[in-house]
């Protein structure tokens, strides 16, 4: 096995898309493949980590927490019968989890207020900026290529949308406006970038077949169902809008686009390795001999 690039720095690989779009497989192909072919590579993503209750030294418990409490504060004001057991559920994250809390929110809360959906919105910030500085950034700083299904300003940026539109007035629209270009700064730096990004482009019509085929319906924050607005059409409104986002993002930040509504799960995981893969042979030639010796 060796290290990602040759040069003893490996990569970080950012995977962005709409809800049903194929990222987790494809993150999760990528990282077996890339393994096949000799590179360490590591899948990482916030849940992964939390579940590992053995570990305690920074910031285990704090991701663990902020878990927890991004399900509370999302759910908060709502009067619902479901969305009060993720309200008032346990403060700790085992017990939390235990009580399956994290699947007990509904899809359409009753009163949510503006203001928990949006601190919901930057605490899952906090959470993403220790995971790329505690252990995106350690991981390829051991040359290995870190994979993560879903870039962290996706989902933050579509419950920044629903918040908005969110009828309560807890807090204002210009608010959220001004939170909502702060992230799309925080996730232009160059501390928050992925060394490659890759947006897979699928159109919401086709997301709602296979999110629908695959689980039956919708989930929290996949359609307008927050904010009062429910079924296909709420859903092909919000991810209508977060595509047009996504696109213009992607371009700006110089992200490979891969137009993949049509094509297999095996099609979209070749073409995002090929990516990948002549990314990594750039880097070897272009940073010079391994540090460590390969």
């Amino acid at each position: 096995m060796r290290d990602a690039t040759g040069t003893g720095r490996g990569r970080y690989v950012g995977i962005l898309g709409l809800d049903g779009s194929g990222k987790t497989t494809v993150a999760h192909g990528l990282t077996e493949r890339l393994e096949n072919q000799g590179h360490e590579s590591e899948f990482v993503r916030w849940r992964d980590i939390a579940a590992r209750l053995d570990r305690v030294e920074f910031p285990h418990l704090t991701l663990r927490q902020l878990l927890v409490e991004t399900w509370r504060t999302r759910y908060g004001g709502a009067t619902d019968e479901s969305s009060l057991r993720v309200q008032h559920g346990p403060p700790l994250y085992e017990d939390f989890t235990l009580a399956r809390l994290e699947q007990a929110g509904s899809a359409y809360p009753v009163d949510v207020h503006r203001s928990g959906v949006m601190a919901s919105a930057l605490l899952e910030f906090v959470a993403d900026m220790l995971i790329q500085a505690e252990f995106f950034n350690a991981s390829v700083a051991r040359g290995r290529v870190v994979v993560t299904d879903s870039y962290g300003y996706k989902n933050i940026m579509k419950v920044l949308r629903v918040a908005n539109a969110i009828p309560s007035d807890d807090i204002s629209k210009d608010l959220i406006a001004r939170v909502s270009t702060f992230i799309s700064d925080a996730y232009s730096s160059h501390f928050m970038q992925p060394d490659i990004g890759v947006f897979l482009r699928v159109t919401p019509e086709e997301c709602y077949k296979r999110v629908t085929a695959q689980r039956g319906g919708v989930g929290p924050v996949e359609d307008m169902g927050f904010a009062g607005r429910a079924g296909r059409s709420s859903f092909l409104e919000l991810q209508g809008a977060l595509l047009v986002e996504y696109e213009q993002m992607a371009a700006k930040w110089g992200w490979h686009v891969l137009d993949v509504d049509e094509a297999s799960p095996a099609e979209v995981l070749d073409a995002v390795n090929d990516i990948v893969v002549a990314e990594l042979r750039e880097a070897r030639r272009t940073d010079g001999p391994c540090i460590g010796g390969v």
